[in-house]
């Protein structure tokens, strides 16, 4: 059997930098993890075992205490209650998320309501509307038509676009075009970043040219859901799995030729072991 492994699986930049941040400032003599650092429970474990301490809420935090801020960013109001507590802060959000935070304020100070695509409750998506008391999460084009459809004047407001980062290409092109089609004064920034657009092309390739399509990533990561998601449409077969124990003989039982790919939030070592196996 052939096993075909995507060239984009893995860390991406920000991941990466988000975790270097992170070994090099517990190294420095520990530190606190405000939620995961990335959504990888193995790196989280990892991180612990070099001195860093996770924790789910502010209140968690003792005055003083160096705090680093995770990939997906914090909202305003965390980084206020940090200040007050008077906690070294060392910023690991992602350049790309930083960019729709700044492009959300944007909008703020412009007068524009920000509309962002991307999932309500997702950590990345939170952190970038409390830039505006004014923003308007929908999870994709079909709620879109819902809020325009409502107020009918909302066609002539003046709106900024932007989209979670991880977003699904097909969804932001969908919502960018009823954008284009209905609103009279709509600013659009496309802010999927490039690692995402690269392994969602590639795993879409991939998919459709396999018998088995196998996902490698943690199950609380957006970007591998959204592979998997992608994966399933090209692929008849596919699997989403946190690790190589979670592989089964019978997944590629009469399989030809098996695609692997992986979540931006998966170690090198958990892909090469899936490959192994």
């Amino acid at each position: 059997m052939e096993v075909i492994l995507a060239k984009t699986a893995g860390f991406c930049y920000g991941v990466e930098r988000a975790v270097e941040l992170a070994k090099r400032t517990a190294a420095e003599g520990g530190c606190v993890m405000l939620g995961s650092i990335i959504h990888n429970a193995a790196v989280v474990q990892e991180l612990e075992a070099l001195g860093a301490r996770t924790v789910d809420d502010v209140s968690q935090i003792q005055p003083g205490e160096t705090v680093v801020i995770r990939s997906h960013g914090e909202p305003v109001e965390t980084y206020r209650a940090l200040e007050e507590k008077g906690a070294r802060i060392v910023d690991a959000t992602c350049p790309n998320v930083a960019r729709i935070h700044q492009l959300v304020a944007k909008a703020e100070a412009e007068g524009r309501t920000p509309l962002i695509i991307g999932e309500a409750h997702h950590p990345e998506v939170l952190a970038a509307a409390s830039r505006s008391p004014h923003s308007v999460i929908l999870e994709g084009p079909e709620e879109l038509e819902k809020w325009l459809a409502e107020r009918p004047e909302r066609r002539e407001m003046p709106l900024l676009a932007v989209a979670q980062t991880t977003c699904i290409q097909t969804t932001w092109r969908n919502a960018q075009k009823i954008l284009k089609k209905e609103c009279t004064n709509a600013e659009i920034f496309d802010t999927i970043c490039l690692a995402t657009h690269k392994r969602q092309t590639e795993a879409a390739e991939l998919a459709a040219k396999v018998d088995v399509m196998v996902v490698v990533g943690d199950r609380k990561s957006a970007n591998t859901k959204h592979l998997t998601e992608i994966s399933r449409m090209r692929c008849p077969t596919v699997y989403q799995i946190e690790g190589a124990e979670e592989l089964r003989v019978d997944f590629l039982k009469g399989c030809s030729v098996a695609g692997l790919t992986a979540g931006a939030s998966t170690p090198a070592g958990i892909i090469k072991e899936g490959y192994a196996t």
